[in-house]
């Protein structure tokens, strides 16, 4: 959190990764969803603090640039910053040959928000009586890949193109599902009640439950 002075809103930052989701969207050979997942999970991190967002910067590291891979997340970030309403103000390519392998890369990204003073959600207010409500997700989001990958791919030998009855999807489409940005569904909950309906918000990540709440 900063202010920059008495009575400005106060600014909420925040920095995060899409992790080994990227590998599987490497395996399929799909690109355009990680840059959504990594926007959109940044926008959930500054949320939970009662903050929307103003801008988004991106960093894209690789061992060579591969023309068919940079176009598709780049046009992720933009999809995903158009939807939230937040500028996506610039970036960092990288190219690292020897510490990325063909054809793997990795992305990160920081969001600066703000939020008045005012409407800063910080747990405070919590209270018995108070209702909980949980906002269901759209797949693992970005967390959990490791072992994902590890149960799916490797242990029950299943390929991406796979389409298990359990899922009524292909093994991709369910692993590559966008993580959901929580924005909206709160901005109709400020406007139908007021800011001060919500008393605490958690964003559910790694670690579940019991770290997050």
């Amino acid at each position: 959190l900063y202010q920059a002075a008495p009575g400005e809103p106060l600014m909420v930052a925040s920095v995060d990764g899409v992790g080994t989701k990227v590998m599987v969207a490497v395996q399929a050979g799909r690109f355009d969803t990680v840059g959504q997942d990594l926007v959109n999970h940044c926008v959930d991190d500054i949320l939970v603090q009662g903050a929307e967002p103003l801008f988004f910067l991106d960093y894209f590291a690789t061992g060579t640039l591969e023309e068919d891979v940079l176009p598709d997340v780049l046009q992720g970030f933009a999809t995903a910053c158009r939807e939230n309403g937040c500028a996506l103000l610039g970036g960092e390519t990288a190219e690292m040959p020897g510490v990325y392998a063909p054809g793997e890369f990795d992305l990160a990204g920081t969001i600066v928000g703000r939020v008045h003073e005012d409407h800063l959600i910080d747990g405070s207010r919590i209270a018995v009586g108070d209702r909980i409500w949980g906002l269901p997700s759209t797949g693992l989001h970005t967390n959990g890949y490791s072992l994902a990958r590890k149960v799916l791919l490797e242990k029950a030998g299943l390929a991406l193109d796979t389409v298990p009855e359990e899922l009524g999807e292909s093994v991709a489409d369910a692993l590559l599902a966008v993580h959901r940005s929580y924005l909206p569904h709160l901005r109709a909950v400020w406007e139908a009640h007021g800011r001060e309906a919500v008393h605490g918000l958690a964003h559910i990540t790694g670690g579940g439950f019991y770290d997050n709440v």
